[in-house]
């Protein structure tokens, strides 16, 4: 379910900020914004991330973006989850070019 490079992208995204639209994840994704959005509606479905209906500024014509979310319990475990790994470790010799 979550394995998918789309969806990893996604919720990686939304651990580094509180909301966002389809439209600025999609800013931030070579996936297409339809693909964008049909893993947007699975992960929701899933319960992984909310969705709020977009409040309108009174100007603006049309529905607005719904905002999609991350809990913040689960915002920390995917930031884990997804940190770059840090090693100390060296590089096993078999991995160097061998000498002559």
């Amino acid at each position: 379910m979550v394995a998918d490079p789309v969806r990893l992208q996604i919720l990686r995204l939304l651990s580094q900020v509180t909301d966002a639209t389809a439209t600025e994840l999609a800013t931030h994704s070579p996936a297409s914004y339809q693909t964008l959005r049909r893993h947007l509606e699975a992960l929701e479905a899933f319960g992984v991330i909310r969705a709020r209906p977009g409040v309108s500024d009174g100007e603006t014509s049309g529905r607005p973006a719904a905002r999609f979310s991350l809990d913040p319990d689960l915002r920390e475990s995917v930031r884990s989850a997804t940190a770059a790994p840090t090693s100390n470790a060296r590089p096993s010799s078999s991995s160097s070019p061998a000498r002559r």
